[in-house]
């Protein structure tokens, strides 16, 4: 399985002690010009929930060259990611929770999410850090508790990562 993950924006609303994106030298990164050779494509940042429309622009565009499964890394979790889901737009989400203050805004995406459906078949995935209680998802999300920052953030065997 060929795996793409895509740093859509450098941009992000925190500034985490932590950050991959510190250890690695993003601008030379090569940019991807063709989506169509993988299987599953990961959409990260910074942050790409920041910039909606654009992200959209791009998730239209993989689906029009591939077939694709598309999940998008996030810790901004808004309402277009739940209209995502129902359209099939993206196949799965994974959702970091980096400070306590995240976990409301969590409870608030769930309980929308839950409330409309259509994610049974998507991957909803949450990444928890340490030193905060992991929400109670009733078994609708795979939670990973006790994220740590792990240093200069080494990228799985299988990925290759490139820049939108």
């Amino acid at each position: 399985m060929k795996k793409l993950r895509l740093l859509f924006t450098q941009d992000c609303n925190r500034n985490c002690e932590g950050c991959c994106n510190k250890d690695w030298d993003l601008d030379s990164l090569p940019k991807c010009t063709d989506y169509s050779k993988y299987d599953e494509i990961l959409i990260t940042g910074g942050e790409p929930m920041l910039y909606p429309d654009r992200l959209d622009f791009l998730i239209n565009k993989i689906r029009k060259e591939s077939e694709a499964k598309i999940y998008i890394y996030t810790a901004k979790p808004t309402h277009v990611l739940i209209y995502w889901i129902k359209e099939s737009k993206i196949d799965g989400i994974t959702l970091t929770i980096h400070k306590e203050d995240d976990v409301d805004t969590f409870y608030l995406f769930n309980l929308l999410l839950t409330a409309l459906g259509g994610y049974d078949d998507k991957s909803l995935r949450l990444n928890v850090f340490k030193g905060i209680n992991t929400p109670d998802t009733k078994n609708r999300w795979k939670a990973k508790s006790n994220m740590e920052w792990i240093k200069d953030c080494p990228l799985p065997k299988d990925e290759v990562f490139m820049k939108y």
